[in-house]
């Protein structure tokens, strides 16, 4: 017959309880900066013109990023509250209302006139607007170094 005995096992039962703690509150560090990292990505590389080219800064500035941890899960979410964002990233193909305005004229015939303001009646225009993946393609160029990373925190957590 053999017997063993368990020398420490208090202290083993502790650290494999404080385990989960320990990975959890290590992946929401890491997840919480992959997203930030992210969110970088998308307004440095693919909105300064890599896809996109920035007129007015506005899509830009509508990128953000929201953490989340419930239901055991921890997830971080880069996105854009901007109206045309979902036609820059998944393209548009459709008629569009353009609504009645007031339009400056400075030139007619491609001459230059003197500034008149002119009224332009409401119409429907015709869009063929491609796909221009700026969120997806940053998370697919992201996507080797935030699984590397975060095997990398697991293993660190377990490890210690």
């Amino acid at each position: 017959m053999i017997t063993a005995y368990l020398i420490g096992d208090e202290q083993a039962v502790v650290r494999l309880r404080a385990l989960p703690e320990a990975v959890n509150s290590r992946l929401l560090r890491l997840i919480t900066q992959l997203g930030i990292e992210l969110q970088l990505a998308v307004q440095q590389d693919k909105l300064s013109g890599q896809v996109l080219r920035s007129r007015s800064g506005s899509l830009k500035s509508s990128i953000g990023v929201k953490v989340d941890q419930s239901g055991g899960a921890i997830t971080a979410s880069v996105f854009s509250e901007s109206q045309y964002a979902g036609a820059q990233e998944y393209g548009f193909a459709g008629t569009v209302s353009v609504r009645a305005s007031l339009r400056r004229m400075t030139e007619a015939f491609g001459r230059p006139i003197a500034e008149k303001m002119i009224s332009v009646r409401a119409y429907d225009r015709r869009m063929d607007l491609p796909e221009r993946s700026f969120l997806r393609s940053a998370l697919d160029d992201m996507t080797p170094a935030i699984r590397e990373e975060v095997e990398a925190a697991l293993a660190q957590g377990v490890s210690q």
